[in-house]
């Protein structure tokens, strides 16, 4: 019994060892691993430089260029007109039909003044007018719609002050509240966008950087004919899927080593403006521990999904289709941006993102969260990993 343990750890090492090695020499998977490395930080440099140049074509299409508005009816609101083009609007002519225009993206917004304006803006009462715009439409074409909105609401105030001080009454009296507003996030959590883009960047690479080894070591294996010789070695079945596994897990959690290194450098170095984030050593190590959990599952599930298939290529499209799985707990995150909490730490890849997060956020999160993260990640990859040995017991796997 004995004899057969050191048997099986030694054939453990060694077919471990063989299978690192082997892919260390494979020009395909350092291809996969320089490839995570380059386009982690590359598709962060992409996606802040697009937010950046649309922050800036913002600002220019608001403080520079005016705005060009048509009007229908400017003749009644003489007063109006000359408040929207101090505020950098451009008047011009309407089209016949304001609402067909702008549904057919002719124009982006008609501002319409009706024909009871002027009468009831001399008696002090509310004077009409319509705003039409296609609320479907997003990005910069609906600047322009939030300028106006803000400029109208502006004239409105100030018209509203007027009259109210015209008849002795303080403006004072309608404002109930003096909002002040305190922004206590620190600079590093201002970055939502890119802190929410984190997750779903490294939990893919995890997922990228095993994926070549999963497929190589089971359905490859199986098409190269090179599995039956193996399992008929002197090595319990089960030692020879736990060294495949381990390989695996070895490739993809050096990829996710490297890919937070390029990251914090990018972040570091990035010749970006609105990048106020910083990766320190700290926050690399803390997260690459608080994820190995993850790439524990992630190469669980591929190599239990690769071993159901009998060639590359078949497992190549059945392992594409499960990088689904880790991204849709992820959807979640970026959508609702929930807080860490004992109803969501257990699930995987949703909760690593909480720790992603708030670790790149610098802020701190209960240790007792993080355990219950990494626990729920390593049961469910022991149910896999034991349904993966079930399957390398039986015959049926050569086929």
């Amino acid at each position: 019994m004995q004899a057969n343990k050191i048997s099986n750890l030694r054939g453990f090492w060694t077919i471990l060892r063989k299978e690192i090695i082997d892919n260390l020499r494979d020009r395909r998977t350092l291809t996969t691993m320089a490839v995570s490395i380059i386009v982690g930080p590359m598709l962060m440099f992409g996606f802040l430089w697009f937010a950046e140049n649309t922050v800036k074509k913002e600002t220019d299409l608001v403080n520079a260029k005016p705005i060009a508005l048509p009007v229908v009816g400017a003749d009644k609101a003489p007063n109006l007109i000359a408040w929207l083009e101090q505020n950098n609007f451009e008047i011009v002519e309407p089209p016949a039909d304001p609402e067909q225009a702008v549904k057919s993206g002719d124009e982006r917004m008609v501002l319409e003044i009706s024909d009871q304006y002027a009468e009831a803006f001399t008696q002090g009462t509310s004077a009409p007018v319509r705003l039409i715009h296609d609320s479907s439409v997003s990005g910069l074409e609906k600047i322009g719609y939030r300028t106006l909105q803000k400029t109208l609401l502006a004239y409105n105030s100030q018209i509203g002050a007027m009259r109210l001080m015209a008849r002795g009454v303080s403006p004072e009296v309608v404002k109930p509240l003096q909002l002040n507003s305190s922004d206590v996030a620190n600079p590093q959590a201002r970055n939502a966008q890119i802190l929410s883009m984190m997750p779903y960047l490294i939990v893919l690479f995890i997922m990228v950087g095993g994926m070549y080894l999963a497929i190589d070591t089971t359905a490859g294996e199986r098409e190269k004919g090179s599995l039956e010789p193996l399992l008929t070695q002197p090595v319990a079945r089960h030692t020879i899927l736990l060294a495949k596994l381990g390989a695996t897990m070895v490739f993809s959690a050096l990829t996710l080593l490297l890919v937070l290194i390029g990251i914090g450098l990018a972040m570091e170095y990035a010749p970006i403006d609105m990048i106020t984030l910083s990766i320190d050593a700290a926050k690399i190590v803390k997260t690459f521990i608080a994820c190995l959990p993850f790439v524990f599952l992630g190469c669980a599930m591929m190599v239990l999904m690769a071993s159901f298939t009998k060639s590359y290529k078949e497992a190549q499209s059945y392992l594409g289709m499960l990088m689904i799985v880790p991204s849709l707990p992820l959807m979640l995150l970026m959508m609702m941006s929930p807080q860490p909490s004992v109803n969501n730490m257990w699930i995987p890849s949703l909760s690593q993102g909480l720790i992603i997060i708030q670790t790149f956020k610098g802020e701190a999160i209960d240790t007792s969260l993080i355990a219950l993260s990494m626990a729920g990640s390593t049961l469910i990859a022991m149910a896999l990993t034991f349904i993966a040995i079930k399957l390398y017991q039986r015959e049926r796997i050569l086929g």
